[in-house]
């Protein structure tokens, strides 16, 4: 930000502040109850301000999105070790990925209006590519991981490294959308000790990887 002229940390400061306003209201509220009012108010600026910077309500949800996505990447980049084997960093990714589930359960909540919000949106937002880009970003990381793996001899050699990546990334968020809604019931009502009961899970989804 050093290199930025006073103005311009001026403007990216004032849209860090809209946007942590707009993720605590969609919070509160969820992405169609909240309006552009709430959130202005909740960032003490006026609705005009907010449209100086963002397009419309969805426009504001993907950059609420991407900077929970930034923030789940520097938790993945955290966990990996790159002097280990392909199948150790992809397992050090999930863990990582749990950890951040784990520690920031209002964040991992605002991703899951995506979907319906994309829907919503116009095809040629700003931030709607952006996070599309960033993204991709994070799944070719990942099929990247994997690609090395097959290479160093940990990862199934016949494995499709980029589906590999989508369905791993799918199953670890499904599952983790369902212990959000349900896991302390379902743990609680089987008798499991709900962390013991995720690792285990996370090792299922594992071993299809494992050679």
């Amino acid at each position: 930000m050093e290199n930025r002229t006073r103005r311009d940390r001026e403007k990216l400061l004032r849209e860090e502040e809209i946007v942590s306003a707009a993720e605590k209201v969609f919070l509160e509220k969820g992405f169609e109850a909240a309006s552009m009012d709430e959130i202005a108010r909740a960032a003490q600026f006026t609705k005009r301000t907010l449209y100086q910077y963002f397009e419309n309500k969805e426009d504001l949800y993907f950059a609420v999105v991407l900077k929970g996505f930034k923030k789940l990447f520097a938790y993945l980049a955290q966990a990996v070790d790159d002097k280990q084997c392909g199948f150790t960093r992809i397992e050090q990714t999930c863990r990582g990925y749990y950890r951040f589930f784990k520690e920031n359960p209002d964040t991992f909540r605002t991703f899951s209006y995506w979907g319906h919000v994309k829907k919503k949106a116009d095809a040629g937002s700003k931030k709607k590519y952006e996070l599309a880009e960033f993204n991709n970003l994070m799944f070719k990381s990942v099929a990247g991981v994997i690609d090395e793996g097959k290479a160093d001899g940990s990862i199934k050699p016949g494995l499709d490294s980029d589906k590999a990546a989508f369905s791993l990334v799918f199953m670890l968020t499904g599952f983790m959308n369902q212990l959000s809604a349900t896991g302390e019931s379902f743990t609680k009502h089987f008798l499991l000790d709900i962390e013991d009961f995720s690792a285990y899970s996370i090792d299922l989804m594992l071993e299809t990887l494992k050679r």
